[in-house]
């Protein structure tokens, strides 16, 4: 987990070769009254956690929030994102990993319309 990483050790990862990353994407949103709002959160969490450690590849921390804007503003509890700050914010952490070694950001995506 990347989040557990010092810098040091993120050095040693990309100097040994190391230059992949997963960024897992979710979403809070409404799923019904059975289902808390950060259910594609916890399913691109635990995706990239799996994939991560079987692959030896650092999990950057969750982005929690993606696009929701067809479940409208009527469910208490969604939050949203534009598609465009989306993309934005997934191309300025592209931008940071790459000055630091990483050529290789794999977005694990749990919602439908990110």
């Amino acid at each position: 987990m990347w989040a557990r990483l010092t810098w040091e050790e993120i050095g040693a990862y990309v100097s040994a070769g190391g230059e992949a990353a997963l960024l897992p994407v979710g979403a809070t949103e409404q799923h019904g009254p059975h289902l808390g709002t950060g259910m594609d959160s916890v399913l691109a969490a635990q995706l990239s956690a799996a994939a991560g450690a079987r692959a030896g590849v650092p999990v950057l921390p969750l982005l929690p929030y993606g696009c929701s804007l067809g479940h409208s503003r009527k469910w208490p509890g969604t939050l949203s994102l534009q598609p465009e700050t989306l993309l934005r914010v997934v191309a300025e952490i592209g931008d940071w990993l790459y000055s630091a070694g990483i050529r290789r950001l794999f977005i694990v995506n749990a919602h439908v319309t990110n």
